[in-house]
């Protein structure tokens, strides 16, 4: 679904002023204050990010006495443990951490569990950490919030605990120095540091600005983690980045960026180069060998590592598509009603879960969580939609988990394998009561509306916003399209570009929107501008990021819908009769269900008919938005996208799609009526005398219904058989008449078949 943000009510004065004061543009000055930024000031910072704003670290509750206890175990020269998680963050945690505890002074013990003992302070990893290193102090980054027992147990032996970290707050918190920045009373103002930005004030708190050294692992570490840029992080993860611009970044970082052919640094390069290479190795039950490349101090090593990493990444990227494929599979056995996706396997590996799991949640629109199995317990990693708390849901059935913790969009659970269906239809059942639509339906929130030429100058500066991502995304804008007049960037090429009077677009993988594209129907298009640089020479484009169609009653649409009806004449799939009420009935349940049930209607009135329609979100051949969000739509491209089950005609159409899903076909209302078409050589010779007499051809069906002053449904057929035999093409949106050719109508099978049912 797209929202188009409404028009900032604000000060035109304000606006005008933080334009001036800044030499902006009154434009960036509109969004920076739709961003909340509303005064000079603000506005300064937020353009000009700089590490003399970071709040002081002693804010934080327990930092006093956390530095005071290192201090201590540096005067009487105490073992400390640091001990981290094996994702990029806890990675980075640890790193930071360690080398400023080597700056302070103290030679400390870096441990990370492997995936297979578990995340945070396992009973595995303690009793290893106990036996190798007899530790005086340990500190966790990134984890131990919710290690109550395990804390208690090492304060029983005589080891102090200090645990940095900044998932969600457990009911019940170990009774030691804790600090976390989501502590209501700790007093810190901001909740949304990552695991290495809790290290990274704690290291700030111990050696000062020596911490910045190490900027650039925090910043990698807030983008892996999918924190909000704003506040701290934005300043982090500004400085970072120009540290990795600059060439300065610590020896891991520089080698991973290599070895992964990075040119571009961005957050958005970051988050798709860098820091999977470093989840890689935890994923692939090695972290280890991504701690060891940021500790080490030989260069060889590191690069050699990072070459490492690099390979754990194209084996996770082959083995997540395998795992993705089989997820898939058993989504087709659950009721697309349900409002959560849970499933295990045995063969799943716990590294790769939680990516496919975020891969799942953008497909159909609602809370996976999909688990590993070890030794009979099953290991869970849940994603999210933005409006559901994921973490606040589990907290709903903890009783039936073994463990759980994370944040509102993405948690970890652990629970044995006989309460797996118990789990999952509790937690269906407290979605299903707490949730409603809005929440699951994911919005595309657009900047404006474009009306005018979209400028390389405004485009540029919109890179003053930056670094993009969570709480800050890259700015959205639409067009407004007819017919796109698309084709594919090359000859075999599933890339799509056209021109729009405002900006020249691009759609990577867009071949199945090829038709609606080129479609007279109307379309709001969104698209994020991008300005590349080839051999000296500056240019912008937009890459479309969705689009979406408007049912209406003009000529144009009703000609899209038969001609894609008239062109699948020869499909014969296998329905169930139903009626009017039966249909009614239908859409009744399925504002109830939500997902899995798309609707077809191919005649306009029939919306007009069944007025329930109007609940559900609408398109013109295919449905809008992502997911399997129940829709309906009016016409077909001959397609049913993944994640509807159930297929339900409201009106009969000349051909049913051919599929293995549920269909349901309302004979009693007639969606195309055929006795409104002329079969005559004379009606059809006239439409083709038309389009030949347009030496460039048409492009609005319009064209044809002035000059012939015929129906669209009649132009529809006429176009269908002389496309079918040769004598009119179709290129780009526009229909060509081809000169020298004759043929028998006959041997058309569009021609046919309503020559047959005309009688």
């Amino acid at each position: 679904m797209i929202r188009i943000k409404e028009t900032v009510n604000a000060d035109k004065n304000l606006i005008r002023h933080i334009a001036e004061s800044l030499n902006v543009s009154e434009r960036l000055s509109s969004l920076l204050i739709d961003r909340g930024v509303d005064s000079v000031e603000s506005a300064r910072k937020f353009l000009n990010p700089n590490l003399s704003d970071l709040h002081n670290p002693y804010l934080f509750k327990g930092m006093k006495d956390a530095v005071e206890r290192i201090k201590i175990a540096k005067e009487n020269g105490e073992t400390v443990v640091i001990y981290g998680d094996y994702d990029a963050d806890g990675i980075s945690a640890v790193t930071v951490l360690y080398r400023s505890l080597q700056i302070f002074g103290i030679d400390a013990i870096p441990v990370i569990p492997e995936r297979q003992n578990g995340y945070g302070l396992s009973q595995e990893m303690l009793s290893f950490v106990l036996e190798q290193y007899f530790p005086d102090l340990i500190i966790t980054v990134d984890c131990g919030i919710s290690a109550v027992k395990e804390v208690e147990e090492l304060k029983d032996l005589g080891v102090d605990v200090i645990v940095t970290d900044h998932h969600e707050i457990p009911e019940q918190i170990p009774d030691c120095t804790v600090i976390n920045c989501k502590l209501t009373d700790g007093g810190y103002p901001f909740d949304g540091l990552c695991g290495a930005g809790v290290a990274y004030k704690l290291a700030t708190a111990l050696i000062g600005k020596r911490a910045d050294e190490f900027i650039d692992v925090v910043a990698v570490a807030t983008i892996a983690d999918s924190m909000p840029l704003i506040d701290e992080n934005r300043i982090i993860v500004s400085e970072g980045l120009k540290k990795i611009k600059s060439g300065r970044a610590v020896k891991a970082i520089k080698a991973i960026a290599n070895v992964s052919g990075l040119k571009e640094v961005n957050s958005s390069t970051v988050a798709y180069t860098i820091a999977p290479r470093i989840n890689a190795a935890g994923r692939m039950d090695d972290a280890r060998s991504a701690l060891q490349a940021f500790i080490s101090d030989d260069i060889q090593e590191i690069e050699s590592l990072a070459k490492l990493l690099n390979e754990y990444n194209a084996k996770r990227q082959a083995e997540c598509d395998m795992l993705y494929r089989s997820a898939k599979s058993m989504i087709d056995g659950k009721s697309p009603d349900n409002r959560v996706i849970a499933l295990y396997n045995t063969e799943w590996k716990a590294g790769l879960i939680g990516i496919v799991s975020a891969r799942l949640v953008e497909e159909y629109s609602k809370p996976v969580i999909l688990f590993s199995e070890r030794e009979g317990v099953l290991h869970g990693s849940a994603r999210s939609v933005s409006g559901v708390n994921i973490f606040k849901a589990l907290s709903a059935v903890k009783g039936h988990v073994e463990d759980y913790g994370g944040h509102a969009q993405a948690a970890g659970v652990t629970l044995k394998k006989e309460k797996f269906e118990i789990f999952e239809k509790e937690l269906n059942e407290y979605l299903t009561e707490n949730c409603t639509v809005s929440d699951l339906i994911q919005e595309t929130e657009v900047e404006e509306l474009i009306t005018d030429k979209f400028s390389l100058s405004f485009a540029k500066e919109l890179a003053l916003l930056e670094p993009f991502g969570v709480g800050n995304k890259k700015p959205l804008f639409a067009v407004e399209c007819q017919r796109a007049f698309a084709t594919p960037l090359k000859l075999g090429s599933n890339h799509l570009s056209f021109k729009h009077e405002f900006i020249e677009l691009l759609m990577f993988n867009g071949m199945e929107k090829l038709t609606l594209l080129n479609s007279e129907i109307k379309k709001t298009i969104v698209f994020e501008p991008n300005v590349s640089v080839f051999n000296g020479r500056e240019s912008l484009k937009g890459y479309i990021r969705e689009i979406s169609s408007v049912i209406c009653n003009e000529s144009g649409v009703l000609y899209a819908v038969c001609l894609n009806q008239l062109g699948s004449l020869s499909e014969k799939g296998s329905y169930t009769k139903i009626d009017d009420k039966q249909a009614e009935l239908m859409l009744e349940n399925a504002e109830k269900e939500i997902y899995g049930t798309l609707f077809i209607v191919n005649d306009y009135e029939t919306l007009n008919k069944f007025k329930k329609t109007n609940r559900f979100g609408k398109g013109v051949l295919s449905p809008n938005g992502k997911g399997n969000v129940n829709a309906v739509i009016y016409g077909t491209d001959g397609r049913i996208p993944d994640g509807y089950k159930k297929i339900v005609y409201l009106d009969k159409p000349l051909s049913v799609i051919e599929t293995d899903r549920e269909v349901y076909v309302n004979e009693q209302t007639n969606g195309f009526t055929v006795d409104k078409i002329s079969a005559e050589r004379e009606v059809l010779g006239k439409i083709y005398l038309a389009v030949k007499n347009l030496p460039q051809g048409f492009v609005s069906v319009e064209e044809i219904i002035k000059i012939t002053c015929l129906s669209a449904r009649q132009i529809a057929f006429a176009v269908s058989v002389f496309i079918e035999l040769g004598l009119i093409i179709a290129q780009g949106g526009r229909y060509k008449a081809v000169s020298g050719i004759k043929r028998d109508l006959a041997d058309s099978s569009v021609y046919k078949s309503i020559k047959s049912i005309l009688g």
